[in-house]
């Protein structure tokens, strides 16, 4: 089943408090690891705001209710030195240009601070992205919703930074049995398998937390459902919180390839919902057995943390035919890195389809952010967007497959897997005791793909596509962002 045709797509408990400002870092001690946790809802009211449902297709699907409540769930954690907040949003993507809106009004992206936001990645949430309208090319956007839902993320950050409390953190990492709950349906077949679970607690033994990592699209519920819905996250966080106590952040792994629900295509809704139930209790049930096997924790945690900003060159056809809606996320730059003009942003939009191709001195480019956080045994490397499992673990003998095959039979144009890279891999450079990637960080660039396997040409319009499934490229910023990306990366991690 194809996700969604976009252009540019690349591109606790509910509360309301003061705007507190944010205070000093706690000051070392004996202590030496400080946490908070909690979440607010962000379900958009379908009386007040007109809701879009992001995800599948071109256009938007009307929300006709709502299934189950949205959250923005977050985790503050210093250890008195340095401060990192993880945001998660039950949203299909957060664009990078909103992120540096939150840092700005939060006033935390300094030496000593960082708010790293992330997307759950869930279909049958509202537009955030500007994709999904009414009609193909009109945003879904509900400006009114947006500024709330900005709001109600400063406030919740405000109020953790102001009641952080000292803590201890467990690190569990345990590999899932795909079968039943996650598959590849792009070959070659590479699942990340990999469950991870921090969970912290504070001194006096009060639940504070647990961020969990998983791969896996949020695709339970197709396009056929009309419903505001969390998808398995709402019941994966239920579960956790239910036997864990404090709050579930969710942080979306490795999901490119393309990772989704190990369920049948084509589902009726009332079914995907009872398997949406399924997959979360499941995942839940094993974060919870994982935590509460696990007897040591870490009670002097140094907390770390680098960026690295890069530049990428806006290859995809399609998203240079809609040029200016990618600036709703992205500033657009040139070759040098200035500012495009606002008329140079319609002018090579309208040169790209008359004089295709545009030259290669033309091509606009956007700027994005690679991330790496240290949580003591615990290294996290952010990447902004859906990255292919096998750029971070390999998989190319077969490693990752479990129970498929490497290459599907049905397959009329396999990738030449004689091209593919030997590594290192992403996952060979980290040094951590124990070390996650991250997807969709602080923004969403759609797929990153190996360059050996991007097939589809750049003609006006990514149009047609080679045989097999190559529906990833359209919704990629280009061949080269992949080779980027990885260089960015290599040289963030050569300095941790």
């Amino acid at each position: 089943m194809e996700k969604n045709m976009r252009w540019g797509k690349f591109f606790l408990l509910s509360l309301t408090v003061p705007l507190y400002h944010l205070t000093a870092l706690p000051r070392p001690s004996e202590a030496a690891f400080y946490a908070s946790s909690g979440k607010v809802d962000i379900t958009p009211d379908l009386k007040k705001h007109k809701v879009w449902l992001a995800g599948y297709g071109i256009k938007g699907r009307k929300a006709e209710g709502i299934h189950d409540p949205l959250y923005a769930r977050a985790m503050a954690l210093s250890d008195g030195k340095k401060r990192v907040i993880f945001v998660a949003l039950d949203l299909l993507g957060f664009f990078y240009n909103d992120v540096l809106d939150l840092r700005r009004q939060l006033e935390v992206q300094d030496s000593d601070e960082l708010l790293f936001v992330t997307s759950t990645h869930i279909h049958s949430g509202p537009d955030t992205l500007g994709l999904w309208g009414r009609f193909p090319g009109v945003s879904g956007v509900d400006n009114a919703y947006r500024a709330e839902l900005k709001e109600k993320i400063i406030n919740l950050v405000r109020f953790l930074t102001t009641h952080m409390e000292p803590s201890e953190l467990r690190v569990v990492e345990k590999k899932i049995p795909p079968k039943g709950l996650v598959k590849d349906i792009r070959d070659p077949v590479v699942i990340d398998p990999q469950l991870v679970a921090v969970h912290v607690r504070s001194k006096s033994k009060k639940p504070v937390g647990t961020l969990v990592r998983w791969s896996s699209h949020p695709e339970a519920l197709d396009r056929h459902n009309h419903l505001v819905t969390s998808d398995f996250l709402g019941p994966l966080c239920a579960e956790v919180e239910k036997n864990l106590g404090g709050t579930c952040v969710f942080l979306p792994g490795i999901i490119g390839g393309l990772l989704k629900p190990d369920i049948p295509d084509g589902l009726p809704v009332e079914q995907g919902y009872l398997e949406a139930q399924r997959i979360g209790h499941k995942l839940g049930s094993h974060v919870v057995e994982a935590v509460q096997e696990t007897e040591s924790a870490y009670q002097q945690v140094g907390v770390d943390w680098r960026t690295r900003t890069t530049r990428l060159p806006v290859e995809n056809s399609s998203y240079l035919v809609f040029l200016p809606k990618l600036s709703f996320g992205h500033q657009l730059l040139d070759s040098q890195g200035h500012p495009l003009p606002r008329w140079k942003k319609y002018w090579l939009s309208l040169r790209h389809l008359l004089f295709f191709p545009l030259a290669e001195r033309s091509l606009p480019w956007i700027e994005t952010e690679i991330s790496w956080i240290r949580l003591g045994p615990l290294d996290i490397l952010g990447i902004p967007g859906e990255i292919f499992p096998e750029m971070v673990l390999g998989g190319y003998r077969g490693e990752y497959r479990f129970h498929h095959s490497l290459l599907s039979p049905n397959n009329s144009n396999p990738p030449d897997l004689k091209k593919a890279p030997s590594g290192p891999y992403i996952k060979d450079l980290m040094r951590g005791r124990y070390n996650t990637v991250v997807g969709l960080a602080s923004d969403e660039l759609g797929y990153i793909i190996p360059e050996y396997d991007f097939m589809v040409q750049p003609t006006r319009t990514m149009s047609p596509r080679p045989p097999g499934h190559h529906y990833e490229e359209t919704n990629s910023v280009g061949k080269r962002a992949a080779g980027i990306i990885l260089k960015a990366v290599q040289e963030l991690l050569a300095k941790t």
